[in-house]
């Protein structure tokens, strides 16, 4: 609900998990670093890689210099060029390739209309014509 923590956050039997925002998280990161720094672990820091653009998961770990020992985090994560290219290149093409064909469905509509139902001969009553009447 709103402005309520999480339940693994109310839960956490250690506290050592957090909620906030991106800002706030980072100020009590810096906090948490010096207080390990401060008890002999000099190469606390804090594992929120640039290479991605950040995490939405942010780790204040003891051997920051090492964040593979923690479950297998990587050292230099990068975004696949795959994705590079999707978001870069594809997504803005699709985009406009989209845009393109409701336009073109537009400009059809407008220039020869929507389209209209035939009667076909087997729809209309036995015995009668096209204006409705009575066959002679």
């Amino acid at each position: 609900a709103v402005g309520q923590e999480p339940a693994c956050v109310k839960t956490c039997p250690t506290g050592a998990i957090r909620f906030g925002s991106k800002e706030d998280m980072k100020v009590f990161a810096d906090t948490r670093i010096a207080d390990l720094k401060s008890r002999g672990y000099e190469n606390a820091g804090l594992y929120d890689p640039a290479g991605v653009g950040g995490t939405h998961v942010m780790y204040v770990l003891h051997h920051a210099d090492k964040p593979e020992l923690y479950s297998n985090l990587q050292k230099d994560p990068a975004i696949s060029p795959a994705v590079g290219l999707w978001k870069g290149l594809l997504k803005p093409l699709a985009t406009v390739g989209i845009a393109a064909a409701g336009l073109f469905g537009f400009f059809h509509y407008i220039g020869v209309g929507p389209n209209k139902a035939e009667d076909d001969e087997e729809d209309k009553p036995a015995g009668k014509n096209d204006d409705g009447e009575n066959k002679a």
